[in-house]
């Protein structure tokens, strides 16, 4: 495995040159790099995109580094088609970070005045967003009563040289931490790391349990222990080999409007907890590679927030159905909608497995359940079998009043439903799939590839 962000850079370089795109003409910080990504993508293409020259900013900006699930693989040790069912086999050995000594990103400090977040690019993404605003940095804190660590992503926009305001929306760890201290009036002490390995950023957004540091499972994903070191003004460990920490307190009692920003559901939210972080040191190697991810709708954006979710769903569901096949939650639903594919051994399974991940995961409001010889990554499969397998008056189920996702900007409430459509052929069904001859393929697949479109 690589070490850190710039090996994963130089291996992508050596061994998967065409999952990289290196942008020598100048960007702007206002938009440049977001349109990039987005006109890519709507192009079917989806590198990681090194932006060497960035009007005003000596350093270059890295994006788009989880946009595919292969790359995302290529980080973790798994194979693409691997990522859900190999995810509980790679997470389980939790290897605790090791203090070291030698620590590239303090080969620059500032400290207290000296701090100017201005002097780093910072992007904005779309016209609408509030201001410049960090979306790649991994924020480190610790458990205020039992001193276990925690990794978090968290939308952070910067209103200062000195300052960051924070919305903490998502009510996870981070939330629970800064609202335990701020009750005690005392502020709560956090390190923002950008430029890590992909290992470690994939451990930011996996929401465990309270009782267990996001650091340890990084560890297992890199395959050993994360090189960490003592921050300079606040008590946590950071990882030695970022590209650049920033170091804070979120204040008690502090509050300044933040927002809005371009959410995962392809709109703006102004949704926030206002909260607001002092910066108070910076560090970083002299030659440091600025990590940003594209918010909204993004495919980086959408990826990374579900890498670990969708195979914890999928093995609940797996204990529970052992003939469930695979999962695939397609970024044409946002976060919103689930395709699963099973061999439905009694009449009715299909809908009791839908029902149990509407339980497991409140994010899901629409699941397509298929067949196992229909792939779920491959949309135009699922629709084709939603087209010929489905009748709304017999395959089609509403469950209102369930918990569901705030940011979904069609909620009334804090409650609403969710719809299973059962895409299952039935048994006694007279109708036969056509297939093409697997002789016939494997011979036509080699003749595509000498003439150079395998």
């Amino acid at each position: 495995m690589t070490e850190d962000l710039r090996s994963f850079l130089d291996f992508l370089r050596a061994e998967h040159p065409e999952e990289i795109l290196e942008i020598k003409n100048q960007v702007s910080l206002e938009y440049d790099m977001t349109t990039f990504v987005m006109e890519l993508a709507k192009r079917g293409k989806y590198p990681l995109l090194f932006f060497r020259d960035v009007k005003g900013y000596p350093y270059p900006v890295v994006v788009n580094t989880f946009a595919s699930r292969r790359r995302i693989g290529y980080g973790i040790g798994l194979e693409e088609r691997e990522l859900i069912s190999g995810w509980k086999t790679r997470s389980a050995d939790r290897i605790p970070p090791r203090p070291v000594e030698d620590a590239p990103v303090k080969e620059v400090i500032h400290l207290g005045e000296e701090v100017d977040l201005n002097d780093y690019p910072i992007p904005v993404h779309f016209e609408i967003d509030g201001g410049r605003y960090i979306t790649g940095g991994v924020v480190i804190a610790r458990d205020p009563d039992t001193g276990v660590g925690n990794l978090n992503f968290t939308r952070m926009q910067l209103h200062d040289q000195r300052t960051l305001g924070a919305s903490l929306h998502s009510r996870g760890d981070l939330w629970d931490f800064q609202r335990r201290q701020s009750e005690r009036g005392q502020p709560l002490e956090v390190a923002i790391a950008i430029g890590v390995h992909p290992a470690i950023s994939v451990a930011g957004a996996t929401n465990l349990p309270i009782t267990e540091d996001e650091m340890a499972l990084a560890g297992a994903l890199l395959g050993e222990s994360v090189p960490v070191v003592q921050a300079e003004t606040v008590d946590l460990l950071v990882p030695a080999q970022a590209e650049m920490i920033i170091e804070g307190q979120i204040l008690p009692d502090t509050f300044e409007d933040e927002g809005p920003l371009g959410e995962y559901t392809g709109y703006a939210s102004s949704r926030s907890t206002r909260n607001v972080i002092r910066v108070s040191a910076i560090t970083h190697r002299k030659d440091m590679i600025y990590q940003d991810i594209v918010p909204g709708a993004s495919a980086e954006h959408l990826n990374l927030s579900k890498v670990s979710r969708v195979p914890r769903t999928f093995d609940a569901v797996k204990a529970a159905f052992p003939n469930v096949v695979d999962m695939n939650y397609p970024m044409s639903g946002t976060h919103y909608h689930c395709y699963v594919s099973l061999k439905q051994t009694i009449e009715g399974q299909a809908r009791q497995i839908m029902m149990l991940i509407f339980g497991l995961d409140p994010y899901i409001k629409h699941i397509i359940a298929v067949d196992s010889d229909v792939d779920v990554y491959d949309e135009k499969q699922v629709l084709w079998a939603l087209a010929t397998r489905f009748q709304a008056d017999r395959d089609l189920f509403v469950v209102p009043g369930l918990p569901a996702n705030l940011l979904d900007p069609s909620m009334e409430g804090k409650v609403g439903a969710k719809m299973g459509m059962d895409a299952t052929m039935s048994p006694d069904s007279p109708a036969v799939p056509i297939q093409i001859s697997q002789e016939s393929l494997q011979k036509i697949r080699k003749q595509l590839k000498d003439l150079g479109l395998g």
